[in-house]
């Protein structure tokens, strides 16, 4: 009996073992069939076969892209193949973190299986383009009936998922023959690209080599990426022995593909890092015709991309409800003005102005460009184009006869998702005659004319931006008519359009304007002016600033390398990600816990109580936190020997790291410090430069709205005086400075709690005279530190973790000093690899990472 239980028993696992390793082994072989069956029972595509079939036409084939003739610094980067869920997440990631845009290809049935991850790749900014049905290799092989089926199955099902009816399509180890071009352009496809520069798993061996392959690229190639699989012979650019990764006796396949993807994701960080490095600027493939600068392509922007009505294809009410907008301007346009009296108006106002918001104080990660002068078409036309390509939005303000003239041209701003200002009536220098009554009119009848038209503002732009007192005195007096309580004055910061560029091309206005050894970038809540039809400049030249400005000052910045060879530094590019909205979402995003946002400056905010010279002699020698290497001139041997120089804080034994951030710079630099703490979840102190947040300072880049960030974000903030003083001036001086430096932040976020009555004395020097100065003004505790890092002139991220991981001290708080300067280009690589590192335990403990007020009173 328990024999004929046995061979039972075995027959049942025999049989078992049988048909699950035939159910594999059929998976292993057709496993695109299923799912290529799946989906012509999902999606009907015959009816749209049958009309490419009919439209088939050897004389109209799809334009292919291969590269494009710019001047500007782009490449456009494209991703082949997502099967893999959780490799292009990992990607998805890495190219959010370098702020490097890219076109997806997908198959058909890979976006049928997944099309949350194709909706994922939309939401990051990205695009997505057609692989075909299935991704097969040498479609030239194919009738045109099998390529009018594969490819018009494939946009079927990308279409219903992106909505995107316009696919950039892609084939795979295919020789673009005249049937498969024709095939294409009959399914839909009126582009197909063909990359000549590919790159997979196997392609850098480090960093090195993808940096000298970025630096070899020209201006307006395209990059393919393979996220599966190696590159076969067609995809190798040049005859070279292929780089392969060693692979040990006795690796399992899954270990091999761990290796794959780790590779991969390797390579990618380090295309995204040399990218940045070599300040190039990424762009979708989408939009990389509407980029090339010859005269055929922007003849093609101009009648094709503009007079179509794709620009009509993505309604929006940004700030139109029931638009009555008609072409002909026929409409009863008489506002009837009498129900008001301006003149008891103006006086019920009090002689009280108007803010004149030339940049909103907000911490918001945007800007915002305004425009005039719709009456010039072809300007206006070209600008709606490059807010596309950007992917940005503007506010244009128009006056009461553009209304009348151009309601079309109206239709179409807001159609795209951009907005309409109030620009009033008098749209020249004829406003600075007009009374504040007279100007409060014309306010009113705009007001009433555009929401007659279905239109709604707050915002009132004069003619070429003035902003004299009759006119804010205007917008203070409009307040108080009911339905125009919230109108504010809008000028502007930046407006690259001005009689000097008379006659310049774009290139010369964007270096001579935003010089980059003076503006890193544009700072949160500027707003930029574009006059259209000034007609000091060609409108292709409008068009293409406004481009540029985009590219290199808003979704990226600069910052200065140190280049040891020649022993000075030079400007490169690094991601910013900021972006481009309308006036009306700076006006109405506020700061609360849900995000950044407007806030108000505060008035004679409270200062510092000044000290004694007594009680700052005890404070000289109790919290004074010095520097082995400081001299301290003025105070007698005796007297040093009472003073800290050691430069570290006591823990009661715990392995503490302080990171310090000194001087001032730009968005670029100072963002990029405060993500990769944001990263690790560690607080920071940073000490600043007073002048560059102050408003008042008189300089051009002045940028409270980055200070509010970082004490927005729970750091630290303590005073590197108010122009940088060192502490040898005169003492007077120096203590009207260092008050001075306290009272600017204070105004910015004295509301806040991460202001602390700390200072850096610049440059760590220190004499007696100085120091007591700092102390006197109010100050309670003067920080050097035990580390500096010089940070601003090393040449790699390791050369600065070296430098300062070798002084660290076991068992106290340790002090380290880096800057948060525009040369401090690897301060934040350099701080990511150390935190990560320290995370991992890889320094044989885990250092504490602390604010100073975590451990100072």
């Amino acid at each position: 009996m328990k024999k004929k239980v046995y061979w039972i028993g075995l027959c049942i696992v025999l049989l078992s073992v049988f048909f699950i390793s035939l159910y594999f082994k059929f998976i292993e072989k057709s496993p695109l069939n299923t799912d290529i069956t799946a989906i012509n029972s999902n999606y009907d595509t015959s009816k749209k076969i049958k009309l490419a079939l009919k439209d088939y036409n050897k004389d109209k084939k799809a334009e292919i892209i291969s590269s494009f003739d710019t001047k500007e610094n782009i490449i456009a980067i494209s991703f082949e193949g997502i099967r893999n869920n959780e490799i292009t997440k990992e990607v998805l990631s890495l190219l959010n973190k370098y702020n490097v845009k890219s076109t997806f290809f997908a198959s058909g049935v890979e976006a049928a299986e997944d099309s949350d991850l194709i909706n994922s790749i939309e939401k990051n900014g990205h695009s997505i383009g057609s692989l075909g049905l299935s991704d097969k290799k040498h479609m030239e092989e194919l009738t045109k009936d099998e390529l009018i089926t594969d490819f018009t199955k494939a946009n079927k099902v990308l279409e219903s998922i992106t909505g995107n009816t316009s696919l950039l399509l892609k084939s795979s180890s295919t020789i673009y023959n005249d049937t498969v071009l024709a095939s294409a352009y009959a399914s839909g496809n009126k582009f197909v690209v063909d990359s000549k520069n590919y790159l997979s798993y196997q392609s850098f061996k480090n960093y090195e080599e993808a940096q000298g392959y970025v630096k070899s690229l020209k201006k307006g190639e395209i990059v393919s990426v393979k996220l599966e699989g190696v590159l076969d012979e067609s995809e190798y650019t040049k005859k070279e022995e292929k780089p392969a990764i060693d692979k040990e006796d006795g690796i399992e396949k899954k270990d091999e593909e761990i290796i794959k993807y780790a590779s991969i994701l390797e390579v990618v960080e380090w295309l995204c890092q040399a990218i940045n490095e070599d300040g190039r600027t990424t762009v979708l493939l989408d939009n990389y015709n509407y980029l090339e600068k010859s005269d055929e392509r922007t003849m093609f922007i101009r009648n094709d991309f503009i007079s179509n009505n794709s620009l009509n294809s993505n309604p929006s009410n940004n700030n139109s409800g029931n638009s009555n907008l008609g072409d002909d301007g026929s409409e009863d346009n008489s506002i009837d003005l009498s129900n008001i009296n301006f003149n008891k108006l103006i006086k019920a106002n009090k002689n009280l102005l108007a803010e004149n918001i030339s940049r909103f104080y907000t911490t918001q990660e945007a800007v915002a460009y305004t425009f005039r002068g719709i009456s010039d078409k072809e300007s206006l036309n070209l600008m709606l184009a490059a807010l596309s390509i950007t992917n940005t939005k503007g506010t244009f303000f128009v006056s009461k006869k553009e209304i009348l003239e151009y309601p079309d041209r109206i239709e179409k701003i807001l159609s795209y998702g951009n907005e309409i200002g109030n620009g009033g009536v008098t749209a020249n220098s004829d406003i600075l005659n007009k009374s504040a009554e007279e100007i409060a009119k014309e306010i009113y009848e705009v007001d009433k004319m555009l929401k007659d038209r279905g239109i709604y503002t707050n915002a009132y732009m004069s003619g070429f931006g003035y902003s004299d007192s009759e006119i804010r005195e205007a917008v203070s007096a409009v307040r108080n008519i009911e339905g125009l309580g919230k109108y504010e004055l809008i000028t502007y910061s930046k407006a690259p359009i001005i009689s000097k560029y008379e006659g310049k091309d774009s290139d010369y206005i964007l270096n001579d304007y935003l010089n980059p050894d003076i503006y890193t970038s544009l700072s949160k809540g500027e707003i930029v002016y574009f006059r259209l039809d000034s007609g000091l400049v060609d409108q292709k030249v409008i068009y293409e600033l406004m481009i540029g400005i985009t590219f290199k000052y808003v979704n990226f910045g600069y910052a200065k390398m140190y280049d040891a060879s020649i022993g000075d530094y030079k400007l490169r590019s690094k991601p910013l990600g900021y972006s481009v909205v309308t006036i009306s979402n700076l006006q109405n995003n506020y700061e609360g816990e849900s995000g950044y946002g407007r806030y108000e400056l505060l008035i004679n905010s409270h200062s510092l109580q000044r000290k004694s010279m007594e009680e700052a002699l005890n404070l000289v020698n109790e919290r004074y936190i010095g520097n082995e290497f400081v001299e301290l001139d003025g105070f007698t041997e005796e007297e040093k020997s009472r003073l800290d120089q050691e430069g570290t804080i006591d823990t009661n034994g715990e392995d503490v790291i302080f990171f310090t951030f000194d001087d001032w710079g730009g968005d670029t630099i100072v963002n990029e410090i405060l993500d990769v703490l944001d990263k690790h979840k560690v607080k920071g102190s940073f000490f600043t430069i007073s002048k560059y947040i102050d408003d008042n300072s008189g300089i051009s880049n002045s940028n409270p709205n980055l200070l509010r960030t970082i004490a927005l974000k729970g750091h630290d903030i303590g005073s590197h005086n108010y122009n940088h003083e060192i502490l040898e001036e005169d003492k007077n001086l120096l203590i009207d400075s260092l008050g001075k430096s306290y009272d600017s932040m204070a105004n910015v976020i004295g509301d806040l709690d991460s202001l602390k009555p700390y200072f850096r004395p610049p440059t760590l020097y220190v004499n007696k005279d100085g120091l007591l100065a700092v102390f006197e003004s109010g100050f309670d505790y003067s920080i050097s530190g035990n580390i500096s890092t010089h940070d601003y002139e090393a040449t790699s991220p390791i050369e600065i973790i070296n430098n300062f991981e070798s002084q660290l001290q076991d068992g106290k708080g340790n002090i380290v000093v880096m800057h948060m300067n525009n040369q401090s280009y690897y301060t934040a690589m350099a701080l990511d690899i150390f935190l990560t590192n320290n995370e991992n335990g890889l320094y044989g403990k885990k250092y504490k990472i602390a604010k100073l007020s975590d451990y100072l009173k």
